[in-house]
Parts: structure tokens; sequence; C-alpha cells
């Protein structure tokens, strides 16, 4: 997906390896990835949302929107 928008990207966790810094890499930001048979409904966006904002007590908010969104914002930002 990242490489379609010409975005420098790879896969570092190939073979279990478990880079230190993360699984993937995107224009040199370091993400990890988890995979899971169901995600907590809360955390997807319904409605007409773009996304869904969250935070636990004495926690940094974050984001929750779709890759492709996101890799399109990164994306624009290099133009």
């Amino acid at each position: 997906m990242a490489t379609e928008l010409e975005l420098e990207a790879y896969n570092r966790d190939r073979g279990g390896a478990q880079h230190e810094k993360g699984d993937v890499e995107i224009e040199s930001l370091y993400y990890g990835c988890k995979r899971r048979k169901v995600i907590p409904r809360w955390v997807l966006p319904e409605k007409e949302e773009s996304g869904v904002i969250f935070r636990g007590d004495r926690i940094e908010p974050y984001i929750a929107i779709p890759l492709e969104r996101y890799l399109i914002l990164i994306s624009a930002l290099k133009l």
C-alpha cells in the first residue's frame, strides 16, 4: 500500500526477526503491527466519522484512522 503511493517502506519483521524499533518502517518512522480476530468496536469509526481519537487516564491521546487515509496524508506531506 505504501509503495503504491511512492512512499519508502520496509517490512522489518521478516521471519520473526523482531526489529528493535518496530515491525514496519515507512518514511523513516517505525510502526508496530498488531493483528487480532476481533478489534474492540469502540476503536473503529462509526456514523460518518473519519477516525476515532481515544486515550486512557494519564495516557497521551491516540487516533485510529484507516491505514490508506494515513498513508495518503504522509504522501501529501512529501509534496
